[in-house]
């Protein structure tokens, strides 16, 4: 079941994350504001900067990632693929600020798009054998991340009002409290999946594992000269 949207009179683009309804700020502090807008491009930053002291200064050889016989690189396969059901399964449900979205995987978290991204985050980490990569996620970026998500808690409770209210109080940010209710079998639609891009985030993944399984045969070569 979804709650549909009322129009808000809004002073500015909701999708920015800078704006303000009925006169009244919805995000007043500014670190909050910057960092819920800019987390994709400080989350490639990081991700970046890791990669370059890996490969330059580290000389990080990753495991192969078809390599299933391995336990860490089949927990790794697991979690990504696990991770990327669950982002798809979200997107093909999920209506964005045009209505509380409450069945699919919504019915069990309110956030399932950021459970399976760290997922799958934590799945390159551990093809990676990196111990920064790790500690990079479960501290900026967790933080960063519940920045987010608070940030979008405020603005749909503007949006949504009461509806969110009780959804919230149903449904836990994170961790499911219960499985499987009806409504998680509900409300999946290619149509949504292909409107929120997820197919994006499946080009995405299959290029960074490539990748480094390209990562992993030229590497030994090249630190061997």
């Amino acid at each position: 079941m979804t709650h549909r949207w009322k129009e808000p009179q809004v002073s500015a683009n909701v999708e920015t994350g800078v704006w303000t309804a009925d006169g009244s700020d919805l995000l007043s502090q500014p670190l909050i504001n910057f960092l819920a807008r800019r987390r994709i491009a400080i989350s490639l930053a990081g991700f970046i900067g890791l990669l370059l002291i890996n490969l330059l200064i580290f000389g990080t050889i990753p495991l192969n990632p078809f390599d299933f016989s391995n336990a860490y690189s089949l927990l790794a396969s697991v979690l990504l693929l696990g991770g990327l059901a669950i982002r798809s399964w979200s997107a093909g449900t999920l209506n964005k600020s045009r209505e509380v979205t409450d069945d699919g995987p919504y019915a069990l978290t309110r956030n399932p798009l950021y459970i399976g991204s760290f997922m799958m985050m934590i799945a390159f980490a551990i093809w990676l054998r990196d111990l920064p990569t790790f500690l990079f996620i479960l501290g900026p970026m967790s933080l960063l991340y519940r920045t987010q998500v608070l940030f979008e808690e405020k603005r749909l409770s503007f949006l949504f009002g009461d509806a969110w209210t009780a959804y919230a109080k149903r449904v836990p940010r994170f961790i499911p409290r219960h499985f499987p209710p009806a409504e998680a079998f509900q409300g999946w639609t290619l149509f949504e999946w292909r409107r929120n891009r997820e197919y994006r985030a499946i080009l995405a993944t299959a290029i960074g594992v490539l990748g480094i399984y390209a990562w992993h045969m030229l590497a030994p070569g090249i630190w061997a000269n």
